[in-house]
Order: C-alpha cells, then sequence, then structure tokens
C-alpha cells in the first residue's frame, strides 16, 4: 500500500491480523531464543497468547479507536509472562493515545502512539532493563524521529521503523552481558520486532502464511467450547447467564472523576452472584452470574456504553463444574493461599500443603493475568496469598494484583517452584491468623537454597559455563554452575558445589517423567552415602522440563 497516509478501521484491524500472522509463524523460533539453555523457552508462546487474546476481542470493533482500545483490553487481560506483559503494557500505551479517534489514523498520530506505547512499556516495568524489548520499541521509533515529515506515508514510516527495530534488537548483547555470553539476541525484543514485520509486510502486500492452529489457540483464548445439549426444550434456568463487558464510562451520562467502583459493585452484589469488577482508566470490567442480565445492561448504561459483551447461557458451560463452583462462593474465606506450579506431582502436593488453589504453569506457558483473577473470584477470600513459580511471571502477578479490587491481593515472588514448596510445607494455616500466615510464606519461601538439573537444549555459554547439547546442565538459585554427561552425576556435582553443604541438614529431590523411580532412589542413596548427615527425601513431581528440582536446606 504505497503512499498510504492515513489508516481506517478496516485497515488496522487487517495491519493487526498481520502482525499475529508473522508472530504465529516465527514465535518457536523467538522460544529458542531463550537465554537459558532447557527447553522451557516460552517468550515466543506467551506473546503470541496474549496477541491473541487481543485479536479476539477486535471482532465486532469497526471505529479505530474502539479497535486498538479493545485489542490492548483484550492483551492486558490475557497477558502471559513478563514478555507477554510487557507487550500489552506497549499496546495500552499505544491505546491511550489512539482510542479516541473515530476517523482514520494519520502518520503523526501513528508515530506518537508508539511513542506513547514505549512509554506505558517502561512504566509498567518496575526496574526496567536495557537491551530488552523495552529498548527496541523505545529505539524503533525515537531514533526515526529525525526523519518524518508531512510527506511521510505509512510504509515508509514502518519500514525505518523496522529498520531501527533490528538494528536495536542486534544491539542488545552489547547492552545485556548475559544475551553476550549465550551468543542470543533478546527474544522478546525479536518478538516486536517480528510483530513490526508482520505490519510491514501487510503494508508491502506481502501475503503471510502462518498455518495457525486456531482451534489450538480458541483453548487459550476468550471462546470456550461447549456441548449445546447441555440446555434443551426441557431444561430449567437454574444458574442464569454468565454475563461479562467491558463499560467505556461518558461524560455525557456520569461524572466520571467522582464515579465510585465500589458502589457499583454493590449494586451488582444484590443482582447476582460471582462477581469480578475493576476499573481500569475509564474502563469498567465486569463479570457476573445473573438469571435477569438485562437488569445489570440497563444499570451499566446509566454510566456508558460497552466496548465488548459476552452472555452465555451457563447450562452451556459445564453445569456441574459451576454448580461446584457456586457452593464454594457461599461463604467468603478470611484468607486463601493460590499457587502456581508445574507437574501432576507437584501440583497434588501442593494441595495437599494446603494451597486452596493451584493452577498449572504449563510446560512452557506462564499463566496469564486473567486466569489469577478467575482464581482470585473463585477462593472468595478477604486476603489472598499468591506465590509465584518463576521470575518470569511476578509481572503478570502484580499485574493482576492491580486489577482486582475485591480482595487484598498481595503476590508472593518466588522465583521457583522449590521456593514454593518450602513456604507451603512449613505454613500452619489453622492458625486463622491471616497476617502470621503472610509472614511464615515469606519468611519459609527465602529458606531454601533451589536447585535444578535438566537435559540442554543447545550448546551455549552461561555465566561462564559451557554446556553441550544433549549435556545435563545444574542451576543453582538461577544461575548455571556446572554440567555432566550423565544426569545422576549432574545431581551429586549440584550438591557438591552448595555452600556449606555440610551444615544442611535436608534435601528434597522432585523427579520429572523422565527419571524413573529407580533411579531417584539411586540418587538419594549416593547422596546419603557422600553427605551422611543429610536427611534426603525423594518425591515425584512429575515435571516435564527439568529432569530434578532440588531443594536444599
Amino acid at each position: 500500500m504505497p503512499n498510504l497516509t492515513s489508516i481506517n478501521g478496516e485497515t488496522l484491524k487487517k495491519l493487526l491480523a498481520a502482525g499475529y500472522k508473522n508472530l504465529s509463524l516465527h514465535f518457536k523460533a523467538i522460544n529458542d531464543l531463550n537465554v537459558f539453555p532447557v527447553p522451557d523457552g516460552d517468550t515466543g508462546t506467551n506473546m503470541k497468547i496474549t496477541y491473541f487474546n487481543g485479536m479476539k476481542a477486535i471482532e465486532e470493533a469497526t471505529t479505530p479507536g474502539d479497535i486498538i482500545e479493545k485489542f490492548a483490553n483484550g492483551m492486558l487481560f490475557g497477558a502471559r509472562g513478563n514478555s507477554g506483559v510487557l507487550t500489552s503494557q506497549y499496546f495500552r500505551g499505544v491505546a491511550n493515545a489512539l482510542n479516541s479517534k473515530e476517523d482514520d489514523i494519520s502518520v503523526k498520530e501513528f508515530v506518537d502512539a508508539m511513542i506513547s506505547g514505549y512509554k506505558q512499556a517502561y512504566a509498567a516495568a518496575v526496574d526496567p532493563v536495557e537491551g530488552t524489548i523495552l529498548t527496541v520499541a523505545r529505539e524503533g521509533i525515537e531514533s526515526v524521529l529525525v526523519n518524518v515529515n508531512e510527506n511521510t506515508d505509512f510504509t515508509s514510516l514502518l519500514g525505518m521503523v523496522y529498520d531501527a527495530m533490528r538494528m536495536s534488537l542486534d544491539n542488545t548483547p552489547n547492552l545485556l552481558p548475559v544475551l553476550k555470553e549465550a551468543g542470543v539476541i533478546d527474544s522478546g525484543g525479536k518478538g516486536l520486532l517480528t510483530i513490526f514485520e508482520g505490519f510491514l509486510k501487510f503494508l508491502q502486500g506481502v501475503e503471510i502464511n502462518d498455518n495457525d492452529d486456531y482451534e489450538a489457540m480458541e483453548s487459550h483464548g476468550t471462546l470456550q467450547r461447549v456441548d449445546f445439549s447441555a440446555f434443551n426444550e426441557n431444561s430449567v434456568l437454574d444458574y442464569g447467564y454468565c454475563t461479562e463487558f467491558l463499560l467505556q464510562l461518558l461524560n455525557s451520562k456520569t461524572d466520571i472523576p467522582n464515579f465510585q467502583i465500589s458502589e457499583f459493585i454493590k449494586w451488582l452484589g444484590d443482582h447476582g452472584n460471582s462477581i469480578v469488577c475493576f476499573q481500569n482508566g475509564t474502563i469498567i470490567k465486569v463479570h457476573i452470574h445473573t438469571k435477569k442480565p438485562y437488569e445489570v445492561i440497563e444499570y451499566a448504561q446509566r454510566f456508558g456504553e460497552f466496548v465488548a459483551f459476552k452472555m452465555e447461557n451457563m447450562a452451556l458451560q459445564h453445569n456441574e463444574v459451576l454448580a461446584e463452583k457456586e457452593e464454594k462462593m457461599k461463604e467468603r474465606k478470611k484468607f486463601a493461599v493460590i499457587s502456581i506450579a508445574q507437574g501432576e506431582g507437584l501440583i497434588e502436593l501442593f494441595k495437599e500443603l494446603g494451597s486452596d488453589i493451584v493452577l498449572d504453569g504449563g510446560k512452557t506457558m506462564n499463566t496469564s493475568t486473567s486466569e489469577m483473577i478467575d482464581a482470585f473470584k473463585e477462593v472468595n477470600a478477604d486476603k489472598i496469598f499468591l506465590l509465584t513459580d518463576e521470575s518470569n511471571i511476578i509481572l503478570a502477578a502484580r499485574q493482576a494484583r492491580d486489577l482486582y479490587k475485591d480482595s487484598e491481593v498481595r503476590v508472593i515472588e518466588t522465583k521457583t517452584i522449590i521456593e514454593g514448596y518450602s513456604a507451603l510445607s512449613m505454613m500452619v494455616k489453622e492458625d486463622d491468623n491471616a497476617e502470621e500466615v503472610y509472614n511464615d510464606l515469606v519468611t519459609y519461601s527465602k529458606d531454601v537454597t533451589s536447585c535444578f538439573v535438566a537435559k540442554s537444549s543447545r550448546t551455549s555459554i552461561i555465566n561462564g559455563v559451557e554446556s553441550e547439547k544433549g549435556k545435563y546442565i545444574e542451576g543453582v538459585g538461577g544461575e548455571l554452575v556446572g554440567s555432566q554427561t550423565q544426569r545422576d552425576d549432574a545431581v551429586i556435582d549440584l550438591i557438591d558445589r552448595i555452600p556449606n553443604i555440610q551444615e544442611k541438614s535436608l534435601c528434597i529431590l522432585f523427579y520429572g517423567q523422565m527419571v524413573s523411580n529407580a533411579e531417584a532412589e539411586d540418587v538419594s542413596n549416593r547422596i546419603s552415602q557422600k553427605y551422611p548427615n543429610l536427611e534426603v527425601g525423594v518425591l515425584s513431581g512429575k515435571q516435564d522440563v527439568y529432569d530434578y528440582l532440588i531443594g536444599i536446606n
């Protein structure tokens, strides 16, 4: 589309779709850029699912402002991992600059929106690090501003931005030593470049054949496969309608600065249940189960108009499961604990240790903001303590905490599953004292040395440690410390490297799906023989990325 100087709603949708198609085509290569040489690289997957949620939100939108606002909110509530959250925040910033647009977007407005985008992403990062997606977003637009003038069209603009982003991405190893040592560029930055490459290809008329499995993506998006035989001519409306919407507050209908979300929630509470309601700027997000949705719709329209709306008969949403959740909602708890883990054995163990809900972190897929919020709603507690399972999910957890207003949510930023296990294993939930439980969770999450052994998926050098593809790498506290050809030798070598190991008293081995019980017991015996003062426990975690997760106390 040469000489395109403005973008209307239809073109904007196609532009965004091209970004998704290109991301879908290359997300596995983005995963492979993960710094650690273990097969859990998930940056591309997280960005793809986050973007997909944005695309699902714009199906009915028409004007440019409506499209970009819905797109940003869809990404916000479906964001996964640090890369997904930062990408959602980037487009949140873009939307902040364009969401009032009812007519076409000019080149100048798009430039301003990209600047707003990177500033929003920087603001969302508690400790912004250069050499990441943030740098690529910032330098991609700031470095081309001098070349933008009244004769610049969209194709030439995005061509310049793409070239600038590519140069910025190539330079990320010089800004972030861990990338240079690993011999890779930043994966999040590569994801953003890939999105903009899709934009540019669309403007250049290049077809993108993504071969995406859209049905598989639906399970991670906003739609749900339902059994319509669950409600027929003989049915009774037992559970009502699951009603969800995004409400845009309007100055013509209410005094927005003095709008009280607490009063809005109180009214909803008298007209339904299973309520999730929070405010994001001038947008109100509502989820409610009600038998009279027309009352909720009429009430909401006193304050604004809908920018997204979904209503489903809950009989079509697996009645038995929903009925069980409704039963749980009847009595509000003083506090609840939610944790994130991966591996069937570890998930069951976390439940036994007192976690009210254990979210499955998945093999290469981080728990999304919306899944955390759904869990907050389900536990129905005054105070909620959330234990994360890795550093990559902390930003999404903070975002979920900030969005959810119906309870006090505290994120205990455990960076490994072992830290979460250590915290839960010492928790005395029967005390019924929320503050003591919280303090114990924080204290005991730090009272463990977290280690792992995993098979290297590629040859690399991290922190001066060389790992060949196929060898077993050893990690202590998130840092690589060594590698061995044999898995059992790697465990012993790792234990030897633990500072003051002779003074430690407990070692817990969680072995994964790829390790047999006999092998794990043999490794346990070797540790006990070498360190007789170290009590060794062996548990089947059934995790599928790490051969062994190890906790040392």
